[in-house]
């Protein structure tokens, strides 16, 4: 239909005819507005998804730096209170006159520093679980961050609207047709 058929038209047309058109016409636009503004909430949802998830993975390596930390201190407590029970061992077997290098003081005291390294061992140990199960959270959370960073990307507000409005149009042609 040619802009002076149209114009034809809209004169020879009644008011009810002109206000179903408009008012298809203003649905539709308003329709595509909405639709844009609905994915540039989306857009901006999934980049503070992403960032909370980003953070939440520094966290995660924060904690398991912590655990691993946390470990090594309690490997050095281990260690200390073996040398504090050795210690109080040696002058206890010594004060009664007994020989330290061999027999069963020897063994007392090879036992005490044997079950002295494996608290520290254990306590390392846990801990290195401890950092790795942060670690694995982290990797988790950065593939989250990852993900939510391509939804956004992959979130066209200019495009939805377009569609909506393309979809309006066709809903505006329809009802200009009928009147016809």
């Amino acid at each position: 239909m040619c802009m002076a058929a149209a114009a034809a038209w809209w004169a020879a047309a009644g008011t009810a005819a002109k206000t179903s058109v408009a008012a298809t016409a203003v649905s539709a636009a308003a329709s595509g507005a909405a639709m844009y503004q609905q994915a540039q909430g989306q857009k901006a949802m999934h980049g503070y998804q992403a960032q909370v998830a980003a953070n939440n993975a520094k966290v995660a390596e924060w904690q398991a730096q912590d655990a691993q930390r946390r470990g090594e201190q309690e490997a050095r407590e281990a260690r200390r209170r073996g040398a504090q029970i050795a210690g109080r061992q040696r002058s206890t077997m010594a004060a009664r006159g007994l020989d330290l290098a061999y027999g069963n003081p020897a063994d007392i005291l090879d036992d005490t520093a044997y079950f002295s390294m494996v608290d520290q061992q254990t306590a390392r140990a846990n801990a290195a679980k401890e950092a790795w199960g942060h670690r694995t959270q982290k990797g988790y959370l950065l593939g989250e961050a990852a993900a939510q960073r391509q939804a956004g990307r992959n979130v066209r507000p200019g495009m939805q609207a377009g569609l909506t409005l393309l979809g309006g149009a066709a809903q505006v042609a329809d009802r200009w047709y009928s009147y016809s």
